[in-house]
């Protein structure tokens, strides 16, 4: 007698998954495939720090780490977080017309060690920071990112701690040789929403938009408490 009940215990198990296969089937059957618009950034640009090559890299710690070293007191390097994008905060509203309070020395160059400081939204700012802080399109801010390690170095050189960040201007008589290689070889930061700052001509981008293919189920009834 018991044999039949195994049997019959089976097959209602295997008739329940059937039963249990078919809803789910039914279910995906009822869901419509419909395409969703989302409006994306028409700008696609999503690295705006330029690109630094290795060696270059490793030539321009060497020219600053010398600098530094015995142009620690000079009044035209800033080094560290706050003294560095104060100064460029400044130089951006007297630049872009907000202030009359002009900055003796304005910020030419700004090395930052992007690689050895987190979190990264520390740094995040910076190319924005720098190009709304230039004179003109003709005259840019230079955004530098050193190589990993690199505040290690600065920071012996200047004798602080956890001195990651430096600006410096373009009168300084000893850093020409530095001036001359990232001039030559460094981009400057391209920001593409904010060409605007120089060019009141630029004309708006055309809205990027996207269809996501998604699925539409059926509407569910909802009650509402009273």
């Amino acid at each position: 007698m018991s044999k039949p009940n195994k049997v019959t215990k089976s097959s209602a198990v295997k008739t329940s998954a059937k039963a249990s296969s078919s809803s789910i089937k039914a279910q995906e059957a009822k869901k419509k495939i419909v395409f969703r618009p989302i409006l994306d950034n028409p700008y696609t640009q999503s690295n705006v720090w330029p690109f630094i090559e290795p060696q270059l890299g490793i030539d321009i710690i060497d020219l600053l780490e010398n600098i530094l070293k015995t142009n620690k007191d000079s009044k035209e390097i800033y080094h560290g977080f706050n003294s560095t994008v104060g100064t460029l905060e400044k130089q951006a509203a007297y630049n872009r017309g907000k202030t009359n309070d002009p900055i003796p020395s304005q910020i030419k160059y700004v090395f930052v060690c992007k690689f050895d400081m987190t979190p990264p939204i520390l740094t995040s700012m910076f190319p924005v920071l720098c190009m709304t802080s230039s004179k003109n399109d003709q005259n840019m801010v230079k955004l530098i990112q050193l190589p990993r390690g690199s505040i290690e170095r600065l920071s012996k050189a200047l004798g602080i701690d956890n001195s990651g960040i430096i600006g410096i201007t373009e009168n300084l008589t000893q850093a020409r040789p530095l001036y001359d290689l990232i001039n030559e070889n460094v981009k400057n930061v391209e920001v593409p929403w904010l060409n605007g700052i120089f060019n009141k001509e630029v004309p708006f981008e055309v809205p990027n938009i996207k269809q996501i293919q998604t699925t539409l189920g059926d509407k569910k009834s909802t009650k509402k408490n009273v």
